[in-house]
């Protein structure tokens, strides 16, 4: 392996460590200050393609880089969605717990606007999930 092959590879793999550190460190910001990403509701392609275009703009990527650098994302994608389907089982049982407390404590009439209000984030969540899996299924062609 020649001098710059070398250079290349350790570039490489400098690279795709501060990728995933930049997205763990944005992930867990994100659950553990609550405060909301700019990019949070961005489909994992949407967010995917937004990451690769400002790696490549502030790290100056070069088009080898780049997919090596999406490989990196698109393997690193799909294990987070295997978490995320392992884990959503046991976040929907929270889900309910927490919403079964909460109508505990309400009158007959706040009940119904709760309700009101459940129903919409779960419609929004399973738009979100349907996109990301139509995303998903199109990504895997």
């Amino acid at each position: 392996m020649t001098k710059l092959q070398t250079r290349k590879r350790a570039a490489l793999w400098l690279a795709a460590v501060f990728v995933a550190g930049a997205f763990l460190g944005v992930a867990g910001t994100t659950v553990f200050s609550g405060r909301h990403h700019p990019w949070s509701d961005l489909s994992p392609g949407e967010y995917r393609s937004r990451l690769l275009v400002m790696l490549t703009k502030e790290l100056g990527l070069d088009a080898e880089q780049q997919q090596e650098v999406e490989l990196i994302l698109d393997e690193i994608g799909e294990r987070f969605r295997l978490v995320r389907e392992a884990v959503e089982p046991e976040f929907e049982a929270i889900r309910s717990e927490r919403a079964d407390r909460i109508v505990a404590l309400l009158d007959a009439e706040q009940q119904v606007k709760y309700e009101q209000i459940l129903e919409e984030r779960r419609r929004r969540r399973e738009e979100h999930e349907n996109r990301n899996r139509i995303e998903h299924q199109r990504n895997r062609r």
